[in-house]
């Protein structure tokens, strides 16, 4: 019976379901229990560990068997009856997503930011958001909610002319090189299985597109101890564009501390149909919740009018509804707006003060200066005592202001290996082309630029352009011939010779103040 029980934080719990147990009432059954909600997801909060023949919890954040900031019951039973009482009406499936894993899921999607930040819950929700919207180009496939598929037509491999796994395929130019060489390497893939979170859930949408091209519509999704689950089953799947499709599905979580009638019964259905067997997909815990948040985003955004049918059994009563799109690469754009908040470095509340050694860096105040310390040092360090000059940019490259003057036609496309591949030409451009000198969204402050010089003459102009792509400029030795040789003299000291990373100052409508003599330590994420 004790191996059935667990012990976390002087409270006892089923160990199967996470119900707090009552000693006063012993004859209790777990039937009893069946009908009534857990206080808590205990054991997601917990990590088991076995000291000596006895095994102990201890909470995930603090590694503490009595952490009385984790394991406040009283505190969890409430925030878990509001929490029940504002899901009840819900369209979605209840998740807790921590604070913590938040961020360790925007770091997986190429979004870092540190682990010493102290910016609101609201706006790490917002950026984590914001980066699975990114991912799957909510903004520029759906033109706003409430979005409903029944508008359009459905997918069809002789329509499309291609799998609905190739369709659902994402990647950069940047994730193809890698893969590329991790092939060289006799390796399958560039990133391991589990290694990332985000790269995993990649997976395993192209799974469910790979299942459907072989008419499997259901899944099992769950991690290797069989603890969670989620129960998928794929409605219908309609085409956006040519090249886009969405997948509708009915969804449902399973874990080990909730009553199990809400899947188990689907479950053993689809199990027992051999005529159309499911697909079994392994993963993490961490992953499924990233695949319910982003399913939990987009169910909220589905069309009450949307006519949704349910198997005749009933056992998807409880399932919710929503939609999956194509996942890929978070945009280098979308990185460096989730990277950078207004005010203080650490929090983003208003600023108070700079950093008195290299003036780069803001504050709200002294304790979020204390804190972030160890953290800038380095990048202090580089910046306090550099040269800093001024250079003079240009909109346009040499060629194009030529080609302008001389009224002949000629165009200009950008590459980016962290973009990802598109058929439009919007990154073409031509002489005619209208370049207003960008806003200067930085003020007075300092921030990181990257300059990489061209490849097709002996003197190439050298492209400028912040994280944002606020600004996207030239460097032109006809322009500014001091500034330029100034920084070709430094690219030597860039990869390959080709780009460096400077922190500059907007100076000027086309004038910035670069620290030339001075790199970051380390590149930055671009």
């Amino acid at each position: 019976m004790m191996d059935e029980l667990a012990v976390i934080g002087s409270f006892v719990f089923c160990r199967a379901h996470g119900y707090k147990l009552c000693a006063a009432f012993p004859a209790l059954t777990e039937a009893y229990f069946m009908d009534r909600p857990p206080i808590s997801y205990v054991f997601e909060k917990t990590v088991p560990r076995t000291i000596g023949k006895e095994l102990k919890y201890e909470c995930k954040e603090h590694h503490e068997s009595d952490c009385t900031r984790c394991f406040d019951w009283t505190a969890t039973a409430v925030e878990n009856i509001k929490q029940q009482a504002k899901l009840k009406n819900s369209k979605v499936m209840p998740v807790d997503i921590s604070r913590k894993e938040k961020l360790q899921f925007l770091h997986s999607m190429g979004v870092d930011l540190p682990s010493t930040t102290r910016l609101s819950e609201d706006t790490i929700e917002k950026k984590f958001r914001g980066a699975i919207d990114d991912s799957q180009s909510f903004a520029t496939l759906i033109a706003r909610p409430p979005f409903d598929p029944s508008t359009l037509p459905l997918w069809s491999k002789n329509t499309c002319k291609t799998t609905l796994l190739e369709a659902v395929r994402r990647v950069n130019f940047e994730e193809a090189f890698a893969h590329s060489r991790a092939r060289s390497a006799g390796k399958e893939n560039a990133w391991d299985l589990f290694g990332n979170t985000f790269m995993d859930a990649r997976q395993t949408i192209m799974g469910l597109a790979d299942g459907l091209d072989k008419g499997v519509k259901t899944a099992m999704i769950q991690d290797k101890d069989t603890k969670y689950a989620i129960c998928v089953r794929v409605v219908e799947v309609c085409m956006l564009n040519k090249e886009t499709p969405v997948m509708v599905v009915l969804y449902c979580r399973g874990t080990r501390d909730a009553p199990a009638f809400d899947t188990l019964q689907w479950v053993q259905e689809v199990v027992s149909n051999r005529k159309s067997p499911a697909l079994k997909v392994t993963a993490t815990p961490e992953e499924q919740k990233l695949l319910l948040a982003i399913l939990n985003l987009n169910a909220r955004r589905l069309s009450s009018a949307y006519p949704v049918k349910r198997n005749s059994s009933g056992t998807e009563a409880t399932f919710a509804l929503s939609f999956l799109l194509p996942l890929g690469p978070v945009n280098q754009q979308a990185i460096g707006k989730l990277t950078r908040h207004p005010g203080c470095v650490v929090c983003g509340k208003k600023t108070v003060s700079k950093c008195s050694r290299c003036l780069a860096m803001t504050y709200c105040g002294a304790e979020c200066q204390r804190v972030h310390w160890k953290e800038h040092k380095p990048t202090c360090n580089s910046l306090h005592g550099g040269e800093w000059a001024e250079i003079t940019f240009s909109m346009q490259p040499t060629e194009m202001r030529l080609a302008a003057a001389m009224g002949k036609k000629l165009f200009m496309a950008t590459w980016n290996n962290m973009a990802r591949p598109t058929m439009d030409n919007t990154n073409i451009k031509s002489y005619e082309d209208e370049n207003p000198l960008p806003p200067n969204i930085h003020s007075l402050n300092p921030f990181l630029i990257k300059m990489q010089r061209g490849l097709t003459s002996a003197m190439p102009p050298i492209m400028i352009y912040d994280r944002t792509r606020s600004i996207e400029a030239y460097l032109c030795r006809d322009i500014d011939l001091e500034g330029y040789d100034k920084t070709m003299a430094q690219m030597h000291t860039g990869q390959r010779g080709l780009k460096i990373y400077r922190w500059v100052k907007r100076i000027g409508d086309d004038k910035l103040s670069v620290c030339l003599n001075r790199a970051p330590p380390k590149d930055p994420q671009w």
